[in-house]
């Protein structure tokens, strides 16, 4: 078994669907802007795990969201085969990480903003 589909959530759908394929580089698999339906992949894993950018609401998910913001906890986290070159690509794409790449006892890793109310990591093995 293997995972096919995972979710983050996010306030506004069709603004993800554009940080994510602009900013970030993630492909369309499905997108129906007036369902509210955001759907990416990696362009490196076209037919692996898929992303469903899928709409908070107001209830306990952006609470849940909240917190985990506050305690600055990724929601998600990505890997990279190389975190400082994506540090520095990203970097020139505007977004805002927390710090620089820090390498510990399990890789090299960095949080950022992914101006929808999460934080994302990513991660290299060490």
């Amino acid at each position: 078994m293997k995972i096919k589909m995972t979710s983050v959530l996010v306030p506004d759908p069709i603004k993800a669907f554009k940080y994510y394929t602009e900013v970030l580089g993630f492909q369309e698999l499905m997108y129906m802007p007036e369902h509210k339906l955001a759907i990416v992949v990696s362009p490196e894993d076209p037919n692996g795990t898929s992303l469903l950018l899928e709409p908070q609401g107001d209830g306990f998910a952006k609470e849940y969201k909240e917190i985990i913001r506050e305690k600055k906890l990724p929601y998600l986290v990505l890997d990279a085969p190389d975190v400082q070159a994506k540090y520095e690509e990203f970097l020139t794409k505007g977004v805002e990480f927390l710090a620089p790449p820090k390498t510990d006892d399990w890789g090299t890793a960095a949080i950022f903003d992914d101006q929808q109310g999460n934080y994302l990591q990513i991660h290299q093995d060490k």
